[in-house]
């Protein structure tokens, strides 16, 4: 291998390693409301915790009430 692919190759290998942390590396904070509270993003309903003062990870929105965790 030449020089380039070996750089394009650490990059790329850099690159999903730090979008996999992105997404899955950082740990859920204990926060605020009842122990059945569910806080939602509007845009990305995906994005839930159980701190009524949490913001979206992906674009920053705070959070709003959704759903109850045993329904």
């Amino acid at each position: 291998m030449d020089t380039m692919q070996i750089i394009v190759t650490v990059a790329g290998v850099a690159l999903i390693g730090v979008t996999l942390w992105f997404f899955f590396g950082k740990r859920p904070q204990s926060g605020g409301g009842t122990v059945n509270d569910l806080y939602v993003c509007p845009m990305h309903p995906w994005i839930t915790s159980s701190d009524s003062t949490a913001d979206c990870s992906l674009c920053g929105m705070k959070l709003v009430r959704g759903d109850k965790r045993g329904s």
